[in-house]
């Protein structure tokens, strides 16, 4: 069995807390940001057009998607033993910031084939360290409660990271007026450069969970197996439900802005202080999932964040006192990822006890995989909606309505489809309570 089951008789301290969430950092910062900066600096150095950069970025997502699960398999069966996820980050983290620095320095004068190569094993070295991370905080919990705080302090980190993020290339052309695109994403990642020797240090603080690697019941029994668990089938759609909405909302709030609250130039700071409600509710929402559970929090944080959507077309912000209260109360909801990893942890010790190995690697791969289907299934619906509605981007306030209904309704429909799923992953959660029905179920 790929056994990461934590010791049971020692409890999770406020350090091991503090230096597992700090060990989240690279990756935090070479999240959204990077998303952001990277394509126009590409694209501005003028060597792929403009189209080929879309595509690059579209197959370097698809790969990032391919390969996740293999990743997640990787971790749980190869190069196993005490201390597994350590070696598996710190064997991420070289490439990870030699390709960083590759990129910022030379990547808008290098041609498509040598940049598709380069983001490839980029992306692959992301998701290596990631996935390592997100399974070592599993094999560190015991209860509902301290996977809770785990993954909650986790995503509190990497709420005030992003903030650092978005604001480094902010920094940059204040205090260097005139300063380049490149100028600005070589601040970005000279953050990155810092949060290194950060996650270093912490990865030396988390203490060591063994990983063994054995056969379990075979994986064609574990696709059964796995495909008759509803929890987790749940969990994975509560998981792409989730994202859809929030892509749903940050792929339109640039055009939200400008064509409905008629701040265009207010844009970027609207945005960022959705992060930072986002930083400051992220310690609350953990503090109530591990009073009231996992479930009904993130249900709270659906209809809460529904309704102030909702409410915007009867009585939309006016001003930008008003739209940064609002972008402030908007990002209060952008803390699911606190919910569904602390959630996978939660069912993990069920799902092995069904496929007779411990798979958290691979679990938390699959997590992302649906997460990164969400935003991009997000995207793609979301410009379709706006192009049969006749949005033009060069004069939003023509179809300004139509704009604000899609902004509004999209994520509010799913965010509602994933409560039901929810609902219906408590009660399955409560029917599988038995272990022994569990493994009696993965033998059928």
């Amino acid at each position: 069995m790929a056994n990461t089951a934590p010791d049971r008789t020692e409890a999770l301290r406020p350090r091991t807390v503090a230096a597992y969430a700090a060990t989240a950092g690279p990756t935090v910062i070479l999240g959204l940001p990077f998303s952001v900066y990277l394509p126009p600096y590409i694209a501005e150095g003028g060597v792929i057009s403009v189209a080929l950069v879309g595509l690059l970025f579209s197959l370097t997502t698809i790969w990032d998607g391919v390969v996740d699960p293999l990743i997640g398999t990787m971790v749980d069966r190869v190069r196993t033993g005490l201390g597994a996820h350590r070696r598996w980050m710190l064997l991420a983290l070289v490439p990870l910031a030699s390709l960083l620095l590759a990129l910022v320095t030379i990547g808008d004068r290098l041609p498509f084939a040598a940049l598709f190569l380069m983001m490839v094993l980029f992306y692959s070295s992301y998701s290596l360290y990631e996935v390592a991370q997100l399974s070592w905080g599993s094999a560190l919990v015991r209860t509902p409660r301290d996977s809770a705080l785990l993954y909650g302090m986790r995503d509190w980190f990497a709420k005030i990271a992003l903030i650092l993020a978005f604001a480094a290339p902010a920094a940059a052309q204040l205090l260097v007026p005139g300063v380049s695109l490149q100028g600005r994403i070589m601040a970005y990642a000279s953050l990155f450069m810092l949060m290194v020797p950060i996650a270093l240090y912490a990865i030396r603080q988390v203490p060591l969970r063994a990983v063994v690697a054995e056969p379990g019941i075979g994986w064609r029994s574990e696709l059964r197996a796995s495909l008759s668990f509803p929890p987790l089938m749940l969990l994975l759609g509560v998981q792409f439900l989730n994202s859809f909405a929030f892509g749903s909302l940050t792929s339109l709030f640039v055009f939200f802005a400008a064509a409905v609250l008629d701040l265009d130039a207010q844009s970027a700071l609207l945005l960022f202080a959705s992060f930072i409600g986002g930083a400051i509710a992220s310690p609350i929402w953990t503090m109530a999932a591990r009073r009231f559970g996992k479930p009904p929090m993130m249900m709270a944080m659906g209809l809460l964040i529904a309704s102030l959507l909702v409410t915007t077309l009867l009585q939309q912000p006016r001003g930008i006192v008003q739209a940064t209260g609002f972008s402030l109360m908007l990002g209060t909801g952008f803390v699911g990822l606190l919910f569904t990893y602390s959630m996978l942890a939660d069912i993990i010790p069920r799902d092995a006890a069904r496929c007779g190995r411990n798979r958290s690697a691979f679990l938390f791969a699959l997590l992302n995989l649906m997460q990164k289907f969400g935003v991009a299934a997000a995207i793609a619906v979301s410009y379709l909606l706006l192009d049969l509605l006749g949005f033009d981007p060069k004069n939003g306030a023509v179809a300004a309505r139509e704009l604000h209904l899609v902004f509004a309704l999209q994520p509010t429909a799913s965010w509602i489809v994933m409560i039901g799923l929810l609902i219906l992953m408590r009660r399955a959660l409560a029917r599988d309570a038995d272990p022994a029905l569990a493994i009696a179920a993965a033998r059928q």
